[in-house]
């Protein structure tokens, strides 16, 4: 009994030192959240942001063109004639076919004058625009989504985008790009699009540089050689195939 007396009381005192700092730690705690908190929410506002990614300008001028385009080109209830008139009207709002066109021309652009420079810009507007139809059209289940964009001026963004659903590629997802810059009016304007990584203006740069070099640079003879490809493009088209079927019968 003589030694179990002072063990209670120390039992005691310890337990009462032990709810002291656990009271004391449990008051640091609170005051530690308290001056914390507004920095921990602010973190968090940080992380959830960047979680759920706001559209810029860029992205969304391109989403929405991208919609735009695909209601027409869905559109059944217009005619070819209509959704053609009602794309290349889209296209010549969102897209410097001018600009581009002078681009895929190169160096022999300088020696064109106004008019054949303003026959080739209509004649490659037209092939673009056949180019977009004979493609959706022939690929009804795909879809061109917006993912992100890389900036490279302020007024230079790429876009990136995935087509998911392409016959052309069995359903694989296929990485494009748009180029976005801004006109003299401070506007958005397309002036290139880019497939798994190739520059299409390049490419069309390439392709008629090569035609030029072989016709003695004839801007002109290209002008109907482009028109010429596009009346291809628009024989080839199973869509104006069962149309003029359609028609024959």
């Amino acid at each position: 009994m003589h030694y179990a007396l002072p063990a209670q009381s120390n039992t005691s005192q310890n337990m009462i030192a032990i709810k002291s700092l656990l009271s004391s730690l449990s008051y640091r705690c609170m005051v530690a959240l308290r001056t914390l908190s507004p920095y921990l929410f602010a973190a968090l506002f940080v992380v959830l942001s960047q979680d759920a990614h706001a559209a810029t300008p860029a992205e969304t001028f391109v989403q929405q063109n991208i919609n735009n385009a695909y209601a027409l080109l869905n559109d059944v209830s217009l005619s070819r004639q209509e959704r053609g008139d009602r794309l290349r009207a889209l296209l010549a709002s969102i897209m410097d076919s001018k600009r581009v066109a002078l681009f895929t021309l190169g160096s022999y652009a300088r020696g064109a004058s106004e008019a054949q420079m303003q026959d080739f810009s209509n004649a490659f507007s037209e092939f673009v625009v056949t180019v977009l139809q004979r493609n959706v059209a022939g690929n009804p289940g795909q879809t061109l989504t917006v993912t992100g964009s890389v900036v490279r001026a302020p007024d230079d963004v790429i876009v990136r985008a995935k087509l998911s659903g392409s016959q052309r590629a069995n359903g694989a997802a296929i990485n494009m790009a748009f180029r976005i810059l801004k006109d003299a009016n401070g506007a958005d304007t397309l002036v290139d699009v880019q497939i798994e990584g190739i520059s299409m203006a390049v490419a069309q740069r390439g392709d008629f540089t090569s035609w030029l070099q072989q016709h003695h640079g004839d801007i002109s003879a290209l002008t109907r050689e482009l028109q010429n490809r596009t009346q291809k493009l628009r024989l080839d088209d199973p869509s104006s195939q069962s149309a003029r079927t359609a028609s024959a019968s």
